[in-house]
């Protein structure tokens, strides 16, 4: 009964969240790409290209979460702001009620959606690659990020294809593995299941097999205030990752970015390989700044003004922006 109960509270908040605004007139064009290659996660790909975009240019490829359609993603979440300012291709992954059907949200939870050469995960890397070969980029520049269901599907995506990623950003997500049923969703969300650390980062690493190369250092960030996915998955993910990654977490070196909590985790040779950001007065959401220094987003649903811009800081910790700036 309880858990019925976490699952009628968690897609009622998700339904009072999920109105969808129009697109502004005269915004930035989206461009559909339906011949991407082997697509078995029934995906489609919308991609943006940024006047005076050059070879090998960065890509950054952002996920949306459930309720939310790439047109929101791409009108308000700021990205597109930042790739017309610094100069990087955008590309959105887009999953349908087709495929599931309460909330389109990535399967993520699907033994075939979370590994590397099946579902989702083949039909994503196949669109990155028709980016790479289409339009010149840098392949060694590739970076993706995505908040909720899109986080979730990050996480997948740099644990079965690291050598594919340089960083990766994971927004308002629960760790990598823990959901394998729709059952397990609610007690994941909620922080609830019990999960030996140790197991679930071998999973992670298991998910590229025989891989022995580089993984892409992770930013992880989450709303202090998030009720949907609770922001003790941020911690969570932290301990899987830093497994994974080799962090030292003795070693979290604190400061401040627009005012909100950033803490740094190096390896053993002191480079930062992962950090963390939690967004006080924030729920389950995309941080934007409009009316900052940084000229970011616009409020919608899962999306939120609270005076940092989420685009800005992890197109930082992706090197796509400079620090300069």
């Amino acid at each position: 009964m309880r858990l019925n109960w976490i699952f009628t509270w968690l897609f009622f908040q998700l339904l009072m969240a999920a109105a969808t605004p129009p697109l502004l007139a005269g915004t930035p064009a989206l461009i559909e790409v339906t011949d991407f290659g082997e697509n078995p996660g029934n995906l489609g790909m919308q991609v943006y290209l940024p006047a005076g975009l050059e070879e090998n240019d960065p890509l950054v490829v952002v996920a949306h979460g459930c309720f939310q359609s790439v047109e929101v993603v791409f009108e308000h979440s700021g990205w597109v702001d930042m790739a017309n300012r610094y100069g990087f291709a955008l590309l959105f992954p887009q999953t349908n009620k087709e495929n599931e059907p309460f909330g389109a949200c990535f399967r993520t939870w699907y033994e075939e959606h979370q590994v590397r050469g099946a579902g989702e995960p083949w039909s994503i890397r196949n669109q990155i690659a028709w980016m790479l070969e289409t339009h010149h980029l840098d392949p060694d520049r590739v970076y993706m990020t995505g908040q909720s269901s899109g986080g979730l599907v990050t996480a997948v995506m740099l644990a079965s294809y690291p050598e594919l990623f340089s960083a990766g950003a994971i927004q308002s997500a629960y760790p990598y593995r823990c959901a394998n049923t729709f059952e397990e969703l609610g007690p994941c969300s909620q922080a609830q299941k019990q999960l030996d650390i140790e197991e679930i980062a071998d999973l992670l690493l298991e998910a590229a097999p025989g891989y022995t190369g580089p993984r892409p250092p992770v930013a992880l960030w989450h709303g202090a205030g998030d009720t949907l996915i609770v922001p003790a998955n941020l911690d969570l993910q932290l301990k899987q990752w830093a497994v994974a990654l080799g962090a030292v977490t003795e070693k979290g070196a604190e400061d401040r970015i627009d005012g909100q909590r950033r803490v740094r985790y190096p390896d053993s040779e002191d480079t930062v390989v992962i950090e963390t950001v939690l967004v006080e007065g924030m729920d389950h959401a995309i941080a934007i700044d409009p009316d900052g220094v940084r000229g970011c987003g616009s409020e919608a649903p899962y999306i939120v003004d609270v005076d940092i811009c989420a685009a800005y800081w992890i197109g930082r910790w992706f090197g796509v922006i400079p620090e300069k700036d």
